[in-house]
């Protein structure tokens, strides 16, 4: 019975917050996060736009730098797609905020009662091995208890059905390779949150789930920037690259 029921909140959870993230897609950093070293292949796809007069794909961004001890040792390095639209799976590591939504939008999402003041994103490209993928987010509070600035927030276990604290973060979905796990405690701090952005650090504890009942624990880094767009058109960020 327990175990029938945590696969139904599992299943809400992807059902309600995960096609959410996607259909919002977006991503947030401070500053001009550095871009990658170009490989050969995009110098010669870059050569190749030149010479046909069309424009070059924007370089990828570094996004989220994670460091795992538990259930095993592990590091990873996401990356951040300047492209407005990118084929499922690759470089899904993103952030959205209603702060980045025009006065419409902030009412629309109040209105729904889908106000997000912020979530992030991080995960690897899917042919990456150990994969891993998570979103901190708080889905119970208002703009006003996460505002634009600095600061250091609670990751709190997920309360549903009820509601968390106003202020407290969860991690919605934890998923390594086809294990999932819940996060028990941990933090979110935002160094930089602003109109073009946003930059932190985050650390989650937590055990495995459904299969099993490992430890988990992680730390890491991420620096985006916010792109324009869906429920975003007020993100004051020019790094995306915008549809024709």
């Amino acid at each position: 019975m327990h175990r029938e029921h945590a696969i139904h909140e599992v299943s809400m959870i992807r059902l309600s917050r995960f096609p959410l993230l996607l259909v919002v897609t977006l991503a947030l950093g401070a500053c001009q996060p550095k871009a990658e070293e170009p490989d050969s292949a995009s110098e010669e796809a870059a050569d190749t736009a030149e010479e046909s007069g069309a424009a070059p794909a924007l370089a990828l961004l570094d996004a989220c730098k994670m460091k795992m001890t538990q259930p095993l040792a592990h590091e990873w390095e996401s990356k951040w797609n300047p492209a407005h639209i990118q084929p499922a799976g690759e470089y899904p590591s993103r952030v959205r905020s209603t702060h980045w939504g025009d006065a419409n939008e902030q009412k629309s999402a109040q209105d729904m009662g889908a106000v997000i003041p912020f979530e992030v994103v991080c995960a690897s490209a899917e042919d990456v091995k150990p994969e891993v993928k998570f979103d901190i987010t708080a889905f119970d509070s208002a703009m006003t208890d996460i505002p634009l600035g600095p600061g250091t927030y609670r990751i709190a276990p997920k309360a549903s059905p009820a509601k968390n604290k106003p202020g407290e973060f969860i991690v919605g979905v934890f998923i390594l390779d086809d294990s999932m796990f819940t996060a028990t405690s941990g933090t979110l701090t935002l160094e930089r949150f602003d109109g073009n952005g946003a930059k932190g650090s985050f650390v989650i504890d937590g055990h495995e789930i459904l299969m099993g009942d490992r430890p988990l624990h992680l730390e890491g880094t991420f620096e985006m920037p916010c792109r324009k767009g869906l429920l975003q058109s007020a993100c004051q960020s020019d790094a995306a690259e915008q549809p024709n």
